[in-house]
This record gives C-alpha cells, structure tokens and sequence, in this order.
C-alpha cells in the first residue's frame, strides 16, 4: 500500500472527523481507516496516538476506540445534569509519583468544575468512616504498593458509581484500570540500550513482590531478550528495597556482586526497575565496580525524570505527571459517557526521554568482574 499522506495530515483529518461525533462513539478501526486514506496501519497508529495525547479519544483494549466525552464537568443522574462527584483515594505508602499523580488530578478535575476531593487510607474501616455515607459518580483507586483487599474495592463500589484502579493490574474485580504497559516499556528500553550497540543486556530489579508486578516485569525482559539477535545470557539481579529510607545503594552493590560473581562476559547494560533513586543506582553500581555510564549504561523503568535537573536526569522509560492525568481525566470522561458499557483496561503507552546514564558502547566495557569489596 502506498503511504501518500503524512501522519501530521491524517491527524488533522481525523480530528476533524472525530470532532463531529457524539461522546462515546466507536470509532472506525485502524484498518478502515488506512484503507479509506490510503495510508499504512502504521501512520493510523502514529495518528491515534497523538489524538489519544490530546483527549479526542480513548483506546481499550478488546474493544476498539472511542471517542471520549464532550464536558467532564457534568454527570446525567435520574434525567437531570448535576457537576459530576469524583473521588480520589490513595493508599498512604509513600509515593512521591502517586501523589503527584493524585494532586494534579484533583487539580484538573476542580477546574473542569467538578466536585472532586482526594482521600488517603491506611486501613478499611477507617476510609469507610471517613467517607460515611457520601456517594461519587467515579472513584479512582491509587493501591500504589500495598496489598489491595477485596473488602476494600468492595466498600468503594458502594460509595460510587464506577470505579477507575490506577497503576494496578486487576482480574474480576469488575473495575475499569488504567495502567502502565509494562511490555512497551520493556520493549523500549532494550531496544534503546540495543540501538547504542549494547548486545549484553542485564536487568536489575526489586525481589519478587508479585503484588507490585515485578514477577511480570521479568517476563516480559526474558521474552524481550530471547527475541533480540544473537545468544547473550537473559541476567536478572534481584536487589532488596525493603528500607524506608530510600538509602539502597548497599543493596545494589551486594546484589551485583552476588550475582555477576561467575559471569564471564559482564553486561554492558542493564534495566533498572524498582524503588531505586537515581542517587543509589549510581553509588551501588560505583562500589561495585562500574561507573555509570563509562562502564556500563543504565535506562531506569521507574526513575521520575521530572524531579531531576537536566544534567542529572537518568534516560528512563515512564510516562510524566501530565501524560498520566490527562489519561486518566479521558477514562473518567469515556466513563460518565458510558455508563453501561462493561469494565475496560487501557494498557497506557509510556515514552523514552533521554538521560546521561545511556551511552554508546565502544566495545571495551563489561570484560572486567565486579569488585569484591566496596571502593
């Protein structure tokens, strides 16, 4: 097929088409669309992505894209249109990228002219009497780490209408969730360390917390690197990051050192994934032998890009404040349009922003063991 138009001149196409329907409207599907324009099911996915960013649409996964509703503002209860009631609930483990998230949801919401307040718990029963008898149009669910019990989506399914599980993936809970696609990320960061002629490829994370989706992140490393050319070995390093304090540069220098002990050809790269600080990736990699990016170049899951000075900023996979609320505003603007349709997930597309902790590899590096002892 012949891609005669530019993928910035179907957008204004179909931002145009899409424009004149109503709320809630399926749109025609990718491959309609290449054949109707005459353009390559790529250029439609590069155009649905851009109109997805803007909030003209929502993509679920299953069930095609939609367009998303015209004035979040307002909610339609027994026949008469009132501001809509949005609740925020957040679990109270520190999370300095859930709160942002949460705030500027709050944020967004009240100047759309909803009526939205933002609640952190600890405990079932106590979130239940905090939030006594109040009833929500939507509430959206921050569990962040914790352990989500069933007896609390159940109390909240009770205060609210529908029910939106942020950052958490969910089965038969009969919940709408919005999360992180955790096999791009993946699939972005190797092939951006592949792109910089890394060919050994290691991945650092946390211990199995399974609540946390680490066991999955490892799945989809493993089956990303078995599909990459050539026989490297798949290295996973599991690090603990049990310490409240953030401090976990030990744990990452004695992991490394653990775990490379008996490897004969050292990663020249590696995934970083879990509650490490850019600080302590740094300092665990240097006591245990390898400078960050001379010796070894690191591209980071889950490092907040936006909370560093340029020129200390990790080149990282993720997806920024301002990506995931306006993600979240458009579910919640699909939900109130849709009340009837049964719940969604949308796996949200993250990006790769550039760092100085990503660089070329020469060919010199990774020949060399880790040190046994801390420099």
């Amino acid at each position: 097929m012949k891609d005669n138009s530019s993928s910035t001149a179907l957008v204004d196409r179909l931002r145009a088409e899409f424009a004149t329907l109503e709320a809630g409207s399926r749109v025609p599907t990718m491959r309609d669309v290449a054949s109707r324009h005459d353009v390559s099911v790529f250029t439609v996915q590069r155009a649905f992505d851009v109109l997805k960013e803007e909030g003209l649409i929502q993509s679920f996964v299953g069930r095609g894209s939609f367009v998303t509703g015209a004035d979040i503002a307002r909610s339609r209860i027994h026949g008469r249109t009132r501001a809509a009631r949005i609740l925020i609930v957040s679990h109270s483990t520190p999370s300095l990228r859930g709160y942002k998230v949460a705030h500027s949801l709050q944020t967004e919401l009240l100047q759309a002219g909803c009526r939205a307040i933002t609640v952190s718990y600890s405990d079932a029963i106590e979130l239940g009497d905090v939030l006594g008898d109040g009833r929500y149009d939507v509430c959206v669910l921050q569990p962040r780490r914790s352990i989500l019990p069933v007896e609390v989506v159940a109390m909240l399914k009770s205060k609210a209408r529908h029910m939106i599980v942020e950052g958490r993936e969910l089965e038969r809970l009969d919940v709408d969730v919005f999360v992180r696609n955790r096999a791009k990320s993946m699939a972005l960061a190797l092939n951006a360390l592949r792109e910089l002629g890394h060919t050994r490829i290691g991945l650092l994370t946390e211990r199995l917390d399974a609540a946390a989706g680490y066991a999955a992140i490892e799945n989809h490393f493993l089956q990303n690197h078995a599909s990459l050319p050539g026989d490297a070995e798949s290295l996973i390093v599991r690090a603990s990051a049990d310490q409240e304090d953030g401090t976990l540069a030990s744990e990452i220098r004695e992991a490394l050192q653990n775990d490379l002990a008996n490897v004969s050809e050292l990663p020249t790269g590696f995934i970083v994934s879990g509650r490490f600080e850019p600080a302590s990736i740094k300092e665990g990699f240097r006591s245990a032998g390898f400078e960050i990016p001379a010796d070894v170049s690191v591209v980071s899951l889950r490092v907040d890009t936006e909370s560093y000075p340029e020129d200390a900023r990790f080149t990282a996979v993720g997806r920024t404040t301002g990506h995931v609320v306006r993600g979240l505003v458009s579910m919640i603007n699909w939900r109130l349009s849709n009340p009837n349709e049964p719940p969604v997930q949308v796996l949200d597309n993250p990006s790769l922003f550039a760092g100085c902790s990503a660089v070329s590899n020469d060919g010199t590096g990774g020949t060399r063991r880790a040190a046994t002892d801390a420099r």
